[in-house]
């Protein structure tokens, strides 16, 4: 076999990798772990997979001869939990003990387990794995001398351990602190806000470095000067105030010797730390593969695995194609259940609007009180926190803005400057919220002295998206802290959300707007004209119906908008 078409076979078998289920009760896959030890033989080069708790393998690495890249994966990160998923890993030397480098790993990534395979010429040799633990180390240790020495239910109940122990474990001392972030950008107020960001994700921001504005990325010499800042404030992370690219990225970490996130990373992990439904975490995870697919292209030998002419592209190629192609896969399957899910809430909006409840959706900047409000409006247990992105998953209520009228007010999630479209097109399904409803509330925080900014912020994505024209009442929220005069803006309610000024105005607005919005209308509707009546039933509340010799008389109540276009339809 010549070298090319071993480099094809071998390229197969790498990315087959990618395609193995094992059983979930098994830890260590004992036809998995073969496979792995045969194309590190091969190659003489790391093997590593990352393995669900459902025993699929989501994530295949070919590394160097003696390491493989753990750290490039965006794994959710939390104090209170571990990863969810387990690191499988080769040593070609035939050493599977675990090394200083993979315990830092686990640690950092907080994986479920970390494990080495040994791997000789011969086959495999031994077998370590550590997880988490609250001994004096941080973490536990179990050894096997060969892979059917494996105590695998063992070794899977001390993983269970693990993350029931998690908020107890004992980390290293970096570990256990928050990281120590350098910022960096061009404006004052932005870094501020990325400044937020970082403490929001639960890194302690000691450098801020705003530079003038200018064509580019930042020049050499200020990544020198900012390296020995780095140095000197043992600064574990930059971040900064833009999207890079991945070459920008590289250049960045390059001159600073530190890792470097942009923004659009830095809040798509915030995300990931806060999406606590299926739906939000599919949601987080569709924007991430976006991300993440972006930035395949141009990255060269980052992505080179194989290396040494093994295959027939070219160093990094074959790692490329297979990242493109199991990113594309899983959005794929991401899109189809969110698909789903959207048709769900779509008939339960149906629902609502055949029960005739106007529909009112909070919009606003991200922290501007809109789970407050939302409280102050319908009682009961609301999360409320302050922090960005407190809510990431809408939550509607029923509450009467007067007696016995009946509304549906719905939660959204904050909206920011630089919001990564990414996030925009993950969350559509649920942002169609806004997008149906009848009236928006705009909630302003008016204390903040970016307010205006962060409305022109939030009228961009409405627009985006498709609300910009839905009727819009502007409530300037948390005047309680506000220590200069209240902004003047026509028709906009003065409010305190968390001690209950305002809101008997808000609800008297609320109200007023929603009589301007809908629309009583009576029409008869001729019996060959069955196709408007369909229409009226299902898009209107139906509130009287009489049959005469005409046709059917219907008097019923929709949006304004709505009542015209049945008008239209009738008249046709």
């Amino acid at each position: 076999m010549n070298s090319n078409r071993m480099g094809n076979a071998l390229k197969l078998r790498v990315d087959g990798l990618s395609e193995v289920t094992t059983e979930p009760s098994l830890f260590l896959d004992f036809s998995l772990a073969r496979e792995m030890a045969e194309l590190t033989r091969l190659l003489k080069r790391e093997v590593c997979v990352y393995v669900s708790r459902d025993g699929r393998v989501q994530y295949v690495n070919v590394g160097e001869s003696d390491r493989a890249d753990l750290a490039a994966l965006t794994l959710r990160r939390s104090e209170e939990r571990l990863s969810g998923l387990r690191c499988l890993h080769t040593h070609p030397g035939g050493n599977g003990r675990l090394s200083s480098v993979d315990i830092q790993s686990l640690k950092k990534l907080r994986f479920d387990a970390i494990c080495a395979i040994g791997v000789t010429e011969t086959g495999i040799s031994d077998v370590s794995m550590a997880t988490l633990w609250d001994n004096e180390e941080g973490y536990l240790i179990a050894y096997a001398a060969k892979p059917d020495a494996i105590p695998q239910d063992t070794w899977l109940e001390q993983v269970r351990e693990a993350d029931r122990r998690i908020k107890r474990v004992t980390l290293t001392e970096q570990t256990k602190q928050a990281e120590r972030v350098m910022l960096i950008g061009t404006e004052a107020a932005s870094v501020e806000e990325l400044e937020r960001l970082t403490d929001t994700a639960g890194g302690e921001t000691v450098y801020k470095a705003i530079q003038r504005r200018g064509d580019g990325l930042i020049g050499t010499g200020k990544i020198k000067e900012l390296a020995l800042v780095a140095q000197e404030k043992d600064i574990q992370l930059a971040v900064y105030d833009d999207e890079l690219t991945a070459s920008e990225q590289h250049t960045l970490e390059e001159g600073l010797g530190v890792r470097v996130l942009d923004r659009t990373a830095l809040i798509l992990d915030i995300f990931a730390m806060r999406a606590a439904t299926r739906e939000g975490k599919m949601q987080v995870e569709l924007a991430q593969c976006r991300y993440r697919l972006s930035r395949l292209k141009g990255t060269g030998e980052a992505l080179s695995r194989l290396g040494g002419g093994i295959g027939t592209r070219g160093p990094g190629e074959a790692k490329l194609e297979t990242d493109r192609r199991r990113l594309n896969r899983r959005m794929y399957e991401l899109k189809t259940q969110l698909g789903a899910l959207s048709e769900r809430r779509g008939l339960m909006r149906k629902q609502r609007q055949k029960q005739e409840l106007p529909q009112i959706a909070l919009v606003g900047y991200t922290n501007a009180g809109k789970s407050t409000v939302l409280k102050a409006l319908c009682g009961g247990e609301v999360f409320c926190e302050d922090k960005l992105f407190a809510t990431l998953d809408p939550l509607t209520r029923r509450c009467e803005i007067e007696k016995n009228v009946p509304i549906c007010v719905t939660d959204t999630v904050g909206f920011i400057r630089k919001l990564p479209h990414q996030l925009v097109e993950a969350f559509r399904s649920t942002l169609e919220e806004t997008v149906f409803a009848d009236v928006l509330l705009h909630v302003c925080d008016a204390s903040s002295p970016e307010m205006f900014c962060q409305m022109e912020a939030v009228e961009g994505v409405l627009s985006e998206i498709g609300a910009g024209e839905i009727p819009t009442l502007l409530v300037l929220n948390k005047c309680d802290a506000l220590t200069g005069d209240l902004p003047t803006l026509p028709g906009s309610v003065a409010i305190s959300a968390a001690t209950g000024e305002g809101l008997d105005a808000l609800k008297r607005a609320v109200a007023a707007l929603l009589k301007e919005t809908r629309a009583q209308r009576a029409v008869t509707v001729p019996y060959t004209r069955g196709d408007v009546l369909a229409y009226i039933f299902a898009h209107a509340r139906v509130l009287e119906q009489e049959h005469t010799e005409e046709g059917t008389r219907v008097v019923f109540s929709a949006a304004s908008g709505e009542a015209d276009k049945i008008i239209a339809k009738l008249e046709r």
